[in-house]
Protein backbone atom coordinates (compact mmCIF):
# COMPACT_ATOMS: atom_id res chain seq x y z
CA UNK A 1 0.00 0.00 0.00
CA UNK A 2 1.37 3.43 -0.94
CA UNK A 3 2.08 6.12 1.63
CA UNK A 4 -0.19 9.14 1.16
CA UNK A 5 0.35 12.60 2.67
CA UNK A 6 -2.72 14.82 2.70
CA UNK A 7 -1.58 18.45 2.68
CA UNK A 8 -4.19 20.79 4.17
CA UNK A 9 -3.21 24.40 3.49
CA UNK A 10 -4.84 27.59 4.76
CA UNK A 11 -3.48 29.37 1.67
CA UNK A 12 -4.64 29.32 -1.94
CA UNK A 13 -1.75 27.00 -2.76
CA UNK A 14 0.19 24.22 -1.07
CA UNK A 15 3.89 24.87 -0.59
CA UNK A 16 6.08 23.03 -3.15
CA UNK A 17 8.87 23.24 -0.55
CA UNK A 18 6.99 21.05 1.93
CA UNK A 19 5.72 18.67 -0.72
CA UNK A 20 9.24 18.15 -2.07
CA UNK A 21 10.56 17.37 1.39
CA UNK A 22 7.70 14.96 2.11
CA UNK A 23 8.45 13.05 -1.08
CA UNK A 24 12.18 13.08 -0.35
CA UNK A 25 11.43 11.66 3.10
CA UNK A 26 9.58 8.66 1.70
CA UNK A 27 5.95 9.50 1.02
CA UNK A 28 4.81 8.19 -2.35
CA UNK A 29 2.40 11.01 -3.04
CA UNK A 30 1.42 14.39 -1.53
CA UNK A 31 -2.20 15.39 -2.10
CA UNK A 32 -2.89 19.13 -1.68
CA UNK A 33 -6.13 20.65 -0.39
CA UNK A 34 -6.05 24.45 -0.42
CA UNK A 35 -7.92 27.34 1.23
CA UNK A 36 -9.02 24.91 3.92
CA UNK A 37 -11.33 26.30 6.58
CA UNK A 38 -12.02 24.89 10.04
CA UNK A 39 -15.47 23.67 9.00
CA UNK A 40 -13.95 21.63 6.14
CA UNK A 41 -11.74 19.56 8.38
CA UNK A 42 -14.06 16.95 9.86
CA UNK A 43 -15.29 15.78 6.46
CA UNK A 44 -11.79 15.70 4.99
CA UNK A 45 -10.43 13.83 8.01
CA UNK A 46 -13.20 11.21 7.88
CA UNK A 47 -12.54 10.61 4.18
CA UNK A 48 -8.83 10.18 4.95
CA UNK A 49 -9.23 7.77 7.87
CA UNK A 50 -12.13 5.65 6.58
CA UNK A 51 -11.14 5.22 2.92
CA UNK A 52 -8.34 2.70 3.48
CA UNK A 53 -9.62 0.75 6.47
CA UNK A 54 -8.02 0.41 9.92
CA UNK A 55 -4.87 -1.27 8.58
CA UNK A 56 -4.46 1.39 5.92
CA UNK A 57 -4.35 4.28 8.38
CA UNK A 58 -0.64 3.72 8.98
CA UNK A 59 -0.10 4.53 5.32
CA UNK A 60 -1.91 7.89 5.51
CA UNK A 61 -0.86 11.10 7.25
CA UNK A 62 -1.91 14.76 7.44
CA UNK A 63 0.31 17.81 7.09
CA UNK A 64 -1.18 21.22 7.94
CA UNK A 65 0.49 24.34 6.57
CA UNK A 66 -0.19 27.85 5.34
CA UNK A 67 0.30 31.42 6.48
CA UNK A 68 -2.42 31.57 9.14
CA UNK A 69 -0.77 30.08 12.22
CA UNK A 70 -3.88 30.41 14.40
CA UNK A 71 -6.07 28.70 11.80
CA UNK A 72 -3.48 25.97 11.31
CA UNK A 73 -3.72 25.07 15.00
CA UNK A 74 -7.53 25.10 14.85
CA UNK A 75 -7.39 22.72 11.90
CA UNK A 76 -5.02 20.41 13.76
CA UNK A 77 -7.35 20.32 16.76
CA UNK A 78 -10.43 19.70 14.62
CA UNK A 79 -8.66 16.89 12.74
CA UNK A 80 -7.56 15.28 16.00
CA UNK A 81 -11.05 15.56 17.47
CA UNK A 82 -12.45 13.87 14.35
CA UNK A 83 -10.40 10.70 14.87
CA UNK A 84 -10.87 7.71 17.14
CA UNK A 85 -9.18 4.30 17.51
CA UNK A 86 -8.39 2.47 15.32
CA UNK A 87 -9.04 5.22 12.78
CA UNK A 88 -6.14 7.56 13.56
CA UNK A 89 -3.32 8.97 11.43
CA UNK A 90 -0.25 11.12 12.05
CA UNK A 91 -0.61 14.92 11.98
CA UNK A 92 2.25 17.38 11.49
CA UNK A 93 1.71 21.14 11.59
CA UNK A 94 4.26 23.65 10.30
CA UNK A 95 2.57 26.95 9.32
CA UNK A 96 4.61 28.58 6.54
CA UNK A 97 7.62 26.63 7.83
CA UNK A 98 7.59 28.64 11.07
CA UNK A 99 7.91 25.68 13.42
CA UNK A 100 10.83 23.96 11.70
CA UNK A 101 12.60 27.22 10.83
CA UNK A 102 12.34 28.66 14.34
CA UNK A 103 13.40 25.34 15.84
CA UNK A 104 16.48 25.14 13.60
CA UNK A 105 17.34 28.77 14.37
CA UNK A 106 17.11 28.44 18.14
CA UNK A 107 18.79 25.02 18.26
CA UNK A 108 21.72 26.25 16.14
CA UNK A 109 22.12 29.37 18.29
CA UNK A 110 21.80 27.36 21.49
CA UNK A 111 24.59 25.04 20.37
CA UNK A 112 26.80 27.97 19.32
CA UNK A 113 26.70 29.58 22.76
CA UNK A 114 26.50 26.39 24.85
CA UNK A 115 22.99 27.06 26.17
CA UNK A 116 20.52 29.94 26.25
CA UNK A 117 19.63 30.14 29.94
CA UNK A 118 20.20 33.69 31.19
CA UNK A 119 21.15 35.00 27.73
CA UNK A 120 19.70 38.30 26.52
CA UNK A 121 18.06 37.70 23.14
CA UNK A 122 16.51 40.32 20.86
CA UNK A 123 14.34 39.10 17.98
CA UNK A 124 13.64 41.57 15.17
CA UNK A 125 10.43 40.75 13.31
CA UNK A 126 9.38 38.94 16.46
CA UNK A 127 5.66 39.45 15.89
CA UNK A 128 5.73 37.30 12.72
CA UNK A 129 5.23 33.50 12.78
CA UNK A 130 8.93 32.52 12.86
CA UNK A 131 9.77 35.28 15.33
CA UNK A 132 6.93 34.32 17.66
CA UNK A 133 7.89 30.66 17.76
CA UNK A 134 11.58 31.48 18.16
CA UNK A 135 10.71 33.77 21.07
CA UNK A 136 8.67 31.04 22.75
CA UNK A 137 11.49 28.51 22.38
CA UNK A 138 14.07 30.98 23.71
CA UNK A 139 11.84 31.79 26.69
CA UNK A 140 11.35 28.07 27.35
CA UNK A 141 15.14 27.87 27.55
CA UNK A 142 15.01 30.58 30.27
CA UNK A 143 16.49 33.27 28.07
CA UNK A 144 15.66 36.94 28.63
CA UNK A 145 13.71 37.35 25.38
CA UNK A 146 12.49 40.52 23.67
CA UNK A 147 10.51 40.66 20.43
CA UNK A 148 10.87 43.82 18.37
CA UNK A 149 8.36 45.34 15.95
CA UNK A 150 8.90 48.17 13.48
CA UNK A 151 5.54 49.67 14.46
CA UNK A 152 5.22 51.24 17.93
CA UNK A 153 6.07 50.20 21.46
CA UNK A 154 2.46 49.48 22.36
CA UNK A 155 2.12 47.03 19.46
CA UNK A 156 5.30 45.22 20.54
CA UNK A 157 4.21 45.03 24.15
CA UNK A 158 0.71 43.85 23.29
CA UNK A 159 2.11 41.12 21.03
CA UNK A 160 4.48 40.00 23.80
CA UNK A 161 1.65 39.81 26.33
CA UNK A 162 -0.49 37.74 23.94
CA UNK A 163 2.30 35.31 23.06
CA UNK A 164 3.30 34.95 26.71
CA UNK A 165 -0.29 34.19 27.69
CA UNK A 166 -0.92 31.66 24.92
CA UNK A 167 2.28 29.69 25.48
CA UNK A 168 2.82 30.18 29.21
CA UNK A 169 6.18 31.94 28.91
CA UNK A 170 7.60 35.37 29.72
CA UNK A 171 8.48 37.56 26.73
CA UNK A 172 9.08 41.31 26.50
CA UNK A 173 8.01 43.62 23.70
CA UNK A 174 9.77 46.60 22.13
CA UNK A 175 9.75 48.75 18.99
CA UNK A 176 12.53 50.11 16.80
CA UNK A 177 12.12 52.01 13.54
CA UNK A 178 15.60 53.43 13.02
CA UNK A 179 19.08 51.98 12.92
CA UNK A 180 19.91 53.98 16.02
CA UNK A 181 16.99 52.47 17.93
CA UNK A 182 17.85 48.95 16.75
CA UNK A 183 21.48 49.42 17.70
CA UNK A 184 20.50 50.59 21.17
CA UNK A 185 18.49 47.39 21.69
CA UNK A 186 21.40 45.08 20.87
CA UNK A 187 24.16 46.90 22.77
CA UNK A 188 23.40 44.90 25.92
CA UNK A 189 22.23 41.72 24.14
CA UNK A 190 24.07 38.42 23.79
CA UNK A 191 22.17 37.36 20.68
CA UNK A 192 20.31 39.32 17.98
CA UNK A 193 18.05 37.46 15.57
CA UNK A 194 16.49 38.63 12.30
CA UNK A 195 13.17 37.03 11.33
CA UNK A 196 12.01 40.00 9.26
CA UNK A 197 10.72 39.80 5.68
CA UNK A 198 13.26 38.89 3.05
CA UNK A 199 15.27 41.80 1.72
CA UNK A 200 15.15 43.96 4.85
CA UNK A 201 18.41 44.83 6.60
CA UNK A 202 18.24 45.43 10.35
CA UNK A 203 21.74 46.84 10.82
CA UNK A 204 24.57 47.64 8.44
CA UNK A 205 28.09 46.32 8.85
CA UNK A 206 29.19 49.81 9.86
CA UNK A 207 26.55 49.90 12.61
CA UNK A 208 27.56 46.45 13.85
CA UNK A 209 31.11 47.72 14.07
CA UNK A 210 30.06 49.99 16.93
CA UNK A 211 28.89 47.09 19.11
CA UNK A 212 31.01 47.06 22.27
CA UNK A 213 30.20 43.66 23.78
CA UNK A 214 30.39 40.12 22.31
CA UNK A 215 27.32 39.52 20.16
CA UNK A 216 26.04 36.70 17.98
CA UNK A 217 23.70 37.58 15.12
CA UNK A 218 21.56 35.10 13.16
CA UNK A 219 19.38 35.58 10.09
CA UNK A 220 16.78 33.21 8.61
CA UNK A 221 16.44 34.84 5.17
CA UNK A 222 18.85 33.97 2.38
CA UNK A 223 17.46 36.66 0.04
CA UNK A 224 19.87 39.62 -0.14
CA UNK A 225 20.51 41.94 1.50
CA UNK A 226 21.24 40.03 4.69
CA UNK A 227 19.37 41.06 7.82
CA UNK A 228 22.78 41.98 9.24
CA UNK A 229 25.40 43.68 7.11
CA UNK A 230 28.46 41.55 6.36
CA UNK A 231 26.65 38.28 7.14
CA UNK A 232 26.63 35.78 4.26
CA UNK A 233 24.06 32.95 4.06
CA UNK A 234 26.71 30.26 4.52
CA UNK A 235 28.47 31.85 7.49
CA UNK A 236 28.76 29.63 10.55
CA UNK A 237 29.89 31.68 13.56
CA UNK A 238 32.04 33.81 11.28
CA UNK A 239 33.59 36.99 12.70
CA UNK A 240 31.88 39.82 10.78
CA UNK A 241 32.78 42.74 13.06
CA UNK A 242 35.14 43.25 16.01
CA UNK A 243 32.66 42.01 18.61
CA UNK A 244 30.18 40.24 16.32
CA UNK A 245 29.96 36.68 15.02
CA UNK A 246 27.22 35.56 12.65
CA UNK A 247 25.13 32.55 11.68
CA UNK A 248 23.75 32.71 8.13
CA UNK A 249 20.44 31.56 6.71
CA UNK A 250 21.80 28.53 4.85
CA UNK A 251 23.29 27.08 8.05
CA UNK A 252 19.88 27.38 9.68
CA UNK A 253 18.05 26.19 6.56
CA UNK A 254 20.14 23.03 6.35
CA UNK A 255 19.03 22.08 9.87
CA UNK A 256 15.40 22.99 9.08
CA UNK A 257 15.48 20.61 6.11
CA UNK A 258 16.85 17.78 8.23
CA UNK A 259 14.24 18.40 10.94
CA UNK A 260 11.36 18.29 8.47
CA UNK A 261 12.68 15.10 6.88
CA UNK A 262 13.12 13.58 10.33
CA UNK A 263 9.51 14.29 11.29
CA UNK A 264 8.10 13.05 7.98
CA UNK A 265 10.06 9.81 8.36
CA UNK A 266 8.76 9.43 11.91
CA UNK A 267 5.22 9.75 10.55
CA UNK A 268 5.88 6.81 8.26
CA UNK A 269 7.11 4.70 11.18
CA UNK A 270 4.61 5.59 13.91
CA UNK A 271 1.39 7.51 14.42
CA UNK A 272 2.45 10.85 15.90
CA UNK A 273 1.22 14.39 16.38
CA UNK A 274 4.09 16.78 15.65
CA UNK A 275 4.25 20.52 16.32
CA UNK A 276 6.88 23.15 17.18
CA UNK A 277 7.92 21.27 20.34
CA UNK A 278 8.49 18.10 18.30
CA UNK A 279 10.47 20.10 15.76
CA UNK A 280 12.63 21.67 18.45
CA UNK A 281 13.48 18.34 20.07
CA UNK A 282 14.54 17.07 16.64
CA UNK A 283 16.52 20.24 15.90
CA UNK A 284 18.49 19.98 19.14
CA UNK A 285 19.75 16.55 18.10
CA UNK A 286 20.48 17.59 14.50
CA UNK A 287 22.03 21.04 14.97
Amino acid sequence: MRNHLFFLSTDSHASPFDMNIALDAGFDVALPYVSVKEDDVEGLTHDIIFSRGPKGTKHSAIFVGGSDMELVEKIVKRAGDSMFDPFTVSIFSDPKGAYTTASALVAKTRKAVGGLSGKKIVIFGGTGPVGQVAAVLCAMENADTTIVTSRDKKAGEEAAVKISSVYGVSIKGAAARTGEERLALIQEADIAIATVKAGIQILSLNELGSVKNPLIVADVNAVPPSGFGGLAPGDDMKQIATCVKGIGALCIGFIKYKVEVDIFKSMLENKITANFKTAYESAKTLA
